[in-house]
């Protein structure tokens, strides 16, 4: 069990490292969605690295980025994440995309990207969520803090 982190910027910054250092051994996400270092610490590191990514990946490009990127093979756990952090609505937009992908969401980036380019129903629920989904809110940076808290992630 690792120690607390003062706060969420360094926790963040610790399960960011973790996904950079699998990148560098040349495990993709999409055939290991968590790096063991995290997985190993629960499910709580889990969320919180999963909500990491999709927070850079969104803040970043939107939410088509967090779909189009590798990083959209988290989207199931992401959803997971924001419900069991009580952001629901999130969670829902996160859902409703993932069943649009059909009944077996495609880990593979280039099948996702495949969707999206000839999808016009998908490409306007992404721009409806890319709308509605403010990583930047109170209401994302207070529910993360949170969860952390909660869990003792946190000092």
């Amino acid at each position: 069990m690792t120690v607390p982190h003062d706060d969420l910027g360094s926790l963040d910054d610790w399960l960011l490292k973790q996904g950079i250092e699998q990148a560098e051994r040349g495990i993709s996400v999409e055939d290991e969605l968590i790096p063991a270092t995290v997985k190993r610490l629960g499910q709580a590191y889990v969320y919180l690295y999963a909500t990491a990514i999709f927070d850079g990946e969104v803040a970043n490009g939107g939410l088509p980025q967090f779909f189009e990127n590798s990083s959209g093979a988290l989207a199931s756990c992401v959803r997971d994440a924001l419900q069991e952090m009580e952001l629901r609505d999130y969670a829902i937009i996160i859902t409703q995309l993932i069943d649009a992908f059909g009944p077996e969401y495609p880990r593979n980036q280039g099948i996702r990207v495949e969707k999206i380019d000839s999808d016009t129903f998908l490409q306007e629920m992404l721009d409806r969520g890319y709308h509605a989904i403010d990583v930047w809110s109170q209401e994302f940076i207070v529910a993360r803090n949170n969860y952390a808290r909660k869990n003792q992630l946190l000092k």
